[in-house]
């Protein structure tokens, strides 16, 4: 939770202009020579209104009160002032100052500015000075004839005229002419005449630059201006109430970048630097108070401005070692307060780094971008505390042409795709979090710190993670989720790349925008035979299920007793539009097998992919396939650095590790057939989160068993209980070959892990006496073996006609009458004919008997077995003499069905049959086996959806 500090904007209070945005830009470009000629803003003309909005820095009250002094007579102050800044470091404004503050005194006296300057000269007084501006810009190195006649043509008859007009000219007028210069004496002749005089020299190397082309004698007017500057200042420093404020680098520095220009600047400064006295109008902090004049009319209390700093050094020093200890301490402190509302790492940004660029003005520059910040930053009605880094609105235009100014339009891509756009990938995370992140637009301020940090005089460019921290980190916030969303942002943004530690925007796309121009042009037959393959891999065939994958229609699911799952083909998804088809594919795929009745219905089960995980995945196989094809580009591999290289083998081992646990989550949900009220049921069941090796197959088996739909164990009295029905009442045995189909079709019946289930059952029950075991050519038959009692290996049972589980009780009687019976001799204490054991887990579901099945590798069996409905008790059982079935609604493509589950049956156990609109069967002697009726009969119609009214006969 973000500790609750006051929103900036309801402290400091913005000027209206800047706060609208209808302030004039001019008003941060001022220029000497226009105002000396009265052109240009009111701000900059008036002297009240340019001494009213000027802050007195330290160094600004120094040369003034130096200044001062000297045109007042004290012969102790310097005669000469060289101004050395960063280039828009404050030296058209000390030269204003000067201008307005020396020429028209009395137009200033009001203001606090001259009220204090006025304080520190002798006599309490400012003196007034002739004041003559020589600034190069605004010079012609051409002959300018003036009002009155005059031609003026190098900078001694400038000199002249602004001295003493005319009359001054003309004393110059032939050596003016002739380009031919003056001398120390005489120039000092002249200053003396026209004292006290301040001269202001501006963008001299501007004049120097445009002197170099016009030829003066054996040279050029170029060298002769430097002989003059030369012994001006000389003259200057020699003469008592005279002074020079000079500038020798110019605001457009870029412009004499070549050797020529750089080596007349060199040899500028060798020519003042014999009497010069160095100033520096703007140093360290002094830009705060001057950006809180120039840009707000109040910045709060010094409390209120102290408390939002003690809050922020407070919480940097609960980060521990994230931060440096310098920021939790007492002078960074005092920097938050001065600096309020700008956090100070802006404004240093601003100023210390960016002021050495070229087309960036260190004072200017920075009071521009930021008149623009507070103005939309204002109209957004921010609630920071602080104006941070990360706050810089880079979407405003003021701003961002500012900054393209210095950095190029070529970082506009950048801009547009990684920061300022809605759709841009910063802002969009900032949506996709939600909560803190969105309020705090925490992803694009990281962002936004990123790039500003990625452009100085340092070799190593970009934002640490500790100016990370700073750029958008306020008290309360957590370190984790910053550090969170600035590891998030490294993977996706497009142009934003780590270098060396430092998060750095460069015009070169990164490796995330690399891959992802890679991945449209992506072949989806490239995508797909990659999620073949990884899907293959993780569905592997086990001891419980044999593997069928890419299951497109009935035919590609065997209808054998073994387990089998069955991968459903993606192109049939669950969770789309697709759904309802996808569950009726996978419904005729279960029930049946091409044209006829799947009999193994208990024996298969499909997994089908989920639409919005599969989609997760194919996004993950196009990823890995642009990976591998950037990883193989040799010529792109070269553009890239160290830490892009790592980066491209650590996404390619994540994309590669990812794949597989994103294959089996997208292969989610089981389909199954169970039992619904009565009814054969489509059941879909979602398998939940995997884990890390989780396997499709692990999945499913995992579900199965914890849902009790497959077993490993089986108690014997299970096969007896009401709830498996394998018995139904009346009946005392089964044939084995028959009981394993049951596990095989039956779909309300738990699933056999393995044959060995049912065999270690029947022989546990043999053993406990629960039921006993029979064969022979008929269960009552006088060769017939009883087994009943006795311990049995589990090989010893086979699943094949002329094998019977029969009752415990029948067991008994059987085992005392027959000759061939074998130990175990004895009352049935240990059985259960009521069938109230159970096994494992629950069974649900219901499924139909198929004739003949083998489920666990028999040999196969005769349905029409004669044991399996005969009571060989001492109580004679009732039997099914005859039965009638009447068949509603019954469509052209159900008779096969019908023949199939109704008519054959009946005819293979001797009924002789009349079929017409009813299904009439009469038993035999021996009558129909109930569970040929009610296992086979009845349940295979169930599961055909056939509504039958059953009238049986018993006897």
């Amino acid at each position: 939770m973000t500790i609750a500090l006051t929103p900036w904007l309801s402290i400091a209070e913005p000027r209206t202009d800047i706060a609208d945005g209808s302030f004039d830009e001019s008003l941060f470009a001022a220029d000497l020579g226009l105002v000396a000629e009265g052109l240009g803003p009111k701000d900059y003309l008036d002297p009240y209104t340019f001494c009213e909005k000027t802050y007195l820095t330290g160094n600004l009250r120094a040369v003034l009160t130096e200044l001062g002094s000297r045109l007042a007579g004290d012969d102790s102050a310097a005669g000469v002032y060289r101004l050395q800044t960063e280039f828009g470091g404050g030296k058209t404004h000390t030269l204003l100052s000067a201008f307005h503050i020396f020429g028209t005194p009395e137009k200033v006296t009001g203001t606090d500015l001259g009220r204090q300057l006025a304080s520190l000269l002798p006599g309490n007084s400012i003196p007034k000075a002739k004041v003559v501006v020589l600034d190069g810009s605004a010079l012609k190195v051409a002959p300018v004839v003036t009002e009155d006649g005059c031609q003026l043509t190098s900078l001694l008859g400038h000199l002249a005229y602004r001295l003493g007009g005319k009359p001054a000219w003309e004393k110059v007028a032939d050596a003016d002419k002739k380009m031919h210069g003056s001398s120390t004496v005489e120039l000092q002749a002249l200053l003396t005449e026209h004292s006290p005089c301040l001269v202001l020299v501006d963008e001299t190397l501007e004049y120097l630059n445009k002197a170099l082309a016009v030829a003066a004698g054996d040279g050029n007017l170029a060298g002769m201006t430097l002989t003059f500057i030369k012994e001006l200042v000389t003259a200057a420093a020699n003469t008592r109430g005279v002074a020079v404020l000079a500038t020798l680098t110019s605001s457009r520095a870029e412009d004499y970048a070549t050797v020529a220009g750089l080596e007349m600047q060199d040899r500028l400064s060798r020519v003042v630097g014999r009497t010069e006295n160095i100033v520096t109008p703007v140093e360290g902090d002094d830009i705060f108070p001057i950006l809180h004049r120039r840009l707000f009319t109040g910045v709060g209390t010094p409390e209120q401005r102290r408390e939002v700093a003690d809050a922020y050094c407070d919480w940097y020093q609960s980060l521990a070692d994230a931060l440096p200890g310098g920021y939790s301490e007492q002078a960074y402190r005092d920097r938050i307060a001065a600096a309020y509302p700008f956090h100070p790492e802006l404004v240093d940004i601003l100023t210390n780094r960016w002021g050495s660029l070229s087309g960036f003005q260190r004072t200017r520059g920075a009071l521009r971008t930021l008149a623009h910040c507070v103005k939309a930053l204002s109209q957004a009605r921010s609630k920071s505390p602080l104006i941070h880094p990360g706050d810089m609105p880079l979407a405003d235009a003021g701003v961002r042409a500012e900054i393209l100014r210095f950095a190029g339009d070529s970082y506009k891509a950048a801009l547009n795709a990684d920061i300022i756009r809605p759709d841009s990938k910063a802002q969009e995370e900032d949506a996709r979090r939600g909560g803190q992140v969105k309020d705090a637009m925490l992803a694009t301020g990281l962002a936004t710190t990123a790039f500003l940090d990625s452009f100085g005089p340092d070799k190593v460019l970009g934002a640490s993670a500790v100016h990370m921290l700073l750029g958008v980190g306020r008290p309360g916030m957590s370190r984790g989720l910053i550090e969170d969303v600035r590891d998030t942002l490294e993977g996706l943004l497009w142009y934003m790349r780590l270098e060396g530690g430092r998060y750095r925007f460069t015009t070169e796309p990164n490796l995330n925008k690399v891959v992802l121009e890679r991945e449209a042009a992506i072949e989806d037959r490239r995508i797909e035979q990659v999620l073949r393959d990884t899907i293959k891999k993780v569905v592997p065939e086990t001891e419980e299920f044999r593997v069928r994958p890419w299951v497109h229609d009935s035919n590609d699911l065997p209808d054998e007793p073994r387990l089998t799952l069955g991968v459903l083909d993606f192109e049939h998804r669950i969770n789309g539009e697709t759904t309802p088809t996808t569950l009726a594919l996978a419904r005729q795929i279960l029930e049946n097998r091409g044209s006829v009745f799947r009999s193994n219905k208990n024996s298969a089960v499909l997994v089908v992919a989920d639409s919005y995980a599969l989609t997760k995945a194919r996004a993950s196989a196009r990823t890995l396939l642009a990976l591998q094809d950037v990883q193989s580009d040799q010529v792109r591999l070269k553009r890239f650095n160290a830490e892009q290289r790592e980066q491209l083998t650590k996404r390619l081992a994540g994309t590669q590790d990812r794949l597989p646990h994103q294959a089996v989550m997208a292969y989610r949900h089981l389909v199954l057939l169970g039992e619904g009220a009565g009814q054969v049921a489509l059941d879909r069941i979602d398998l939940g989160p995997a884990g890390a090796d989780a396997t499709i197959t692990g999945q499913v088996t995992s579900y199965l068993t914890g849902a009790d739909r497959l077993i490993a164990k089986l108690s014997p009295a299970a096969l007896l209980s009401d709830r498996f029905g394998l018995l139904p009442e009346g009946t005392d045995m089964v044939e084995l070959d028959r009981l394993a189909g049951y596990f095989a079709t039956l779909v309300r019946l738990p699933k056999l892990s393995s044959r060995k289930v049912l065999q270690a059952a029947l022989a546990e029950g043999c053993a406990r006496r629960v039921f006993g075991l029979v064969s022979g050519s008929a269960p009552d038959a006088p060769d017939s073996v009883v087994r009943f009692g006795d311990r049995l290996d589990d090989s010893e049972i086979q699943f094949q006609p002329g094998t019977w589980l029969v009752r415990g009780t029948v067991a008994a009687d059987l085992q005392s009458r027959s000759p061939a019976g074998t130990a175990g001799t004895g009352t049935a204490s240990g059985g259960d004919s009521s069938g109230t054991g159970s096994t494992s887990g629950t069974a649900t579901g219901t499924g139909t008997v198929g004739q003949g099945t083998d489920l666990i590798g028999g040999s196969g069996g005769d349905t029409s077995a004669t044991g399996g409905g005969t009571s060989t008790g001492s109580t004679k059982k009732k039997v099914v003499t005859a039965v009638r079935l009447t068949l509603d609604g019954i469509a052209a493509d159900q008779v096969r069905d019908v023949l199939r589950s109704a008519i054959n049956p009946l005819a293979a156990v001797g009924a002789s049959l009349e079929v017409d609109i009813e299904i009439r069967a009469d038993g035999p002697a021996a009558g129909i086996p109930r569970e040929v009726l009610e296992l086979t009969v009845l349940e295979g119609l169930r599961q055909s959806r056939i509504d039958a009214k059953v009238d049986t006969t018993e006897s």
